[in-house]
């Protein structure tokens, strides 16, 4: 009996309708055959379109699409309207996307009603009538669509020439439009009904862009624009009878919340998608602005869970419909369910289907790799004095260099070369050119090259100490190569690398008059020990001599290098056990060993006059913040290296 009603319901309206000559509402079969994706999230999809289901929900999704695409659709709304819609979309270069698309929406076997004789006219009662057929409704649109991006050859013949006299429409480059022309047919047949069919046609557009935020969409749908004066009606047939379509304004946004790319945040490969969709009739005021609220999440690469909320309006009122679905990708292919409710039709099921194909993921822009390198890594720290430089090129590959000099490719296009490299920081480039001498690809190698001893040796317990601040530059060995760690160091070398360290690339100004009666103004540390004077670094001795050939004792290269490393003195506590509160270092002492500068020390006794090796003398000015910073950078893969490669015109091919 449900059936009987409900096409009894659409049969007394249609007859009402056309007896009063009344112009009313043609119904849209689009408007709830979106496909399950968009009806498990609300229907809301204007912003998200990006498949051939935006045929349905805003044309300008189809665009996007760089490949041929086909889509299908099952279902039936309150277990009597069959939907069934199919659609496909053929992408031609330069010119744009085309799509074909069908929906079917049926009732079919109603059996007509007649009422029963000697029936009580204020309380019909009424019996089904065996004389005639069964009754059908029918409602069914085809699409011929178009949707393109404004760069294309359709869009810039006709936006080029105005953007001499409007460069403002230079922004509306990249913005995605599509249109639908539909053709309707809808109506009844059997049950002795004759003229309850009609035909019409209508225009569907709609536009899609991104917004300043990468992670944020836009999109806009005008469905039926076509107003009756200009075919936007349907017209049955041997009357002058007409329903219009509803003129209906969509607006939505979809945030890509978590993403790979173009996406508000990334996390562990998630992929969330958030969409709102407001609709509007602007030219029927007692219908309300309705939204729809939906949400799509991939967990996985094969499969989307969905969800939404589709308000609609229900009498006089605004209900919420909720709706779910999940979507199930494989090969190209791409299954979708939807379970949707309506307001007042609780324990009905309504169930969608639909299954697409051609919907691949995106292809990443990755750029072709010409030359592989095997070796060495991008970031290299060595003590060779050459870097051994391989990998293979592509067959595009004619010749190619690596810094100045140019590679033997083998017949598989393989190649290695040694290559130089200066103490400290150094940018390799190795550069790929194709057999006209066009540069194909750069690819950059930093390589940190510190100087190396042949008496410091890995395991020795300054070793890492002595190689960063020898390639820094602070203290160097002797001609013959050697460090010699063990020997000792004189107070005017110390003072010479203190002040070295403390000027970088500076240089100490000479002096005219010297401030210690044992060292001449022609001394070679003169001008450091001057410098170190002012600086508070040295103090010298109350006789007003310096010694500066005096082989520097531990308490007296301690000071001298806590006070270049900004060492604050403090109350010495027993610390070691052979040195007093009041030996004239201690407080010196109490400060360098708080801020670890005697780590090496820890456990044993200061031995404050014994002679402060070389090995030493490294080890405590490694541990000053001013040499901490400077090894830090050069430390750093960021700072201190080329970023930009070669510039070349044109090469020869070797």
């Amino acid at each position: 009996m449900k059936k009987i009603a409900v096409v009894l319901a659409v049969v007394l309206s249609v007859i009402l309708l056309q007896s009063a000559g009344f112009c009313g509402i043609a119904p849209d079969p689009i408007t709830l055959a979106t496909g399950a994706r968009s009806l498990g999230m609300g229907r809301a999809s204007v912003g998200l379109a990006d498949d051939i289901n935006s045929i349905y929900t805003n044309p300008a999704g189809l665009a996007e699409i760089n490949r041929w695409q086909i889509t299908s659709m099952s279902g039936q709304l309150l277990q009597e309207y069959n939907y069934l819609s199919f659609s496909g979309v053929y992408p031609i270069p330069k010119v744009g996307n085309f799509g074909l698309g069908i929906v079917n929406s049926t009732i079919s076997g109603a059996y007509p009603t007649r009422p029963i004789a000697d029936s009580d006219p204020s309380d019909m009662v009424y019996e089904i009538d065996p004389t005639l057929s069964t009754i059908n409704y029918f409602n069914n649109v085809f699409l011929l669509s178009y949707g393109g991006i404004t760069d294309n050859l359709l869009a810039t013949s006709f936006i080029k020439p105005l953007t001499q006299k409007a460069p403002w429409l230079n922004n509306l480059s990249n913005i995605d439009y599509g249109l639908n022309f539909k053709i309707f047919s809808a109506g009844l047949s059997g049950g002795g009904l004759s003229g309850a069919s009609g035909t019409g046609i209508e225009l569907d557009a709609g536009i899609k862009g991104k917004t300043p935020l990468k992670w944020l969409n836009y999109g806009a749908a005008f469905q039926n624009l076509l107003p009756a004066s200009l075919g936007g009606k349907l017209s049955f047939q041997g009357s002058n009878y007409t329903d219009g379509f509803p003129h209906v304004l969509k607006l939505g946004i979809a945030a890509n919340v978590l993403g790979d790319e173009n996406a508000f945040r990334s996390f562990r490969n998630q992929n969330v998608t958030i969409l709102l969709d407001a609709i509007m009739e602007p030219t029927r005021s007692k219908v309300p602005m309705l939204f729809k609220l939906g949400a799509e999440w991939k967990p996985i690469d094969l499969l989307a869970i969905r969800a939404g909320i589709d308000e609609a309006q229900v009498g006089g009122s605004v209900a919420n419909n909720l709706s779910a679905g999940l979507g199930v990708y494989f090969q190209g292919f791409r299954f979708d369910y939807a379970y949707h409710l309506f307001e007042g039709a609780y324990g009905i099921d309504n169930h969608f289907f639909s299954l697409s194909y051609g919907i691949f993921p995106p292809v990443k822009n990755v750029q072709k790799e010409y030359i592989k390198l095997t070796n060495p890594l991008e970031t290299t720290i060595t003590q060779n004095a050459q870097v051994t430089f391989a990998g293979i090129c592509d067959v595009e590959i004619g010749s190619a260099k690596v810094k100045d000099t140019w590679l033997k490719l083998s017949g598989k296009g393989t190649f290695e070369a040694d290559v130089p490299q200066s103490i400290g920081k150094n940018t390799v480039w190795v550069q790929g050119f194709d057999k006209k001498g066009s540069l194909l690809e750069s690819k950059r190698r930093r390589i940190l090259r510190l100087v190396s001893y042949p008496d410091v040796t890995p395991g020795y317990w300054v070793f890492e100490q002595t190689n960063d601040i020898g390639t820094l530059g602070i203290i160097t060995g002797y001609p013959d190569g050697k460090f010699k760690p063990e020997g000792n160091i004189t107070r005017a070398e110390l003072t010479a690398l203190l002040v070295r360290t403390r000027l970088g690339s500076q240089t100490a100004q000479p002096v005219t008059k010297s401030q210690f009666k044992d060292v001449a103004v022609t001394h070679w540390a003169s001008s450091f020990i001057d410098f170190a004077v002012k600086s508070g670094i040295v103090l010298g001795y109350p006789d007003k001599t310096f010694r500066p050939s005096a082989n520097i004792t531990r308490a007296e290269g301690l000071a001298m290098i806590a006070r270049f490393g900004g060492v604050t003195e403090e109350a010495y506590t027993p610390i070691f056990r052979d040195i007093s509160s009041g030996h004239w270092a201690s407080k010196i002492i109490a400060g360098s060993f708080r801020d670890g500068l005697l780590q090496f020390l820890r456990g044993k006794p200061f031995e404050a006059n014994k002679k402060l090796t070389r090995a030493e003398a490294v080890e405590i000015l490694f541990r000053t913040r001013p040499v901490k910073t400077l090894v830090g950078d050069l430390m750093n893969f960021d700072k201190g290296y080329g970023t930009e490669a070669p510039k070349i015109i044109a090469t020869p091919v070797k």
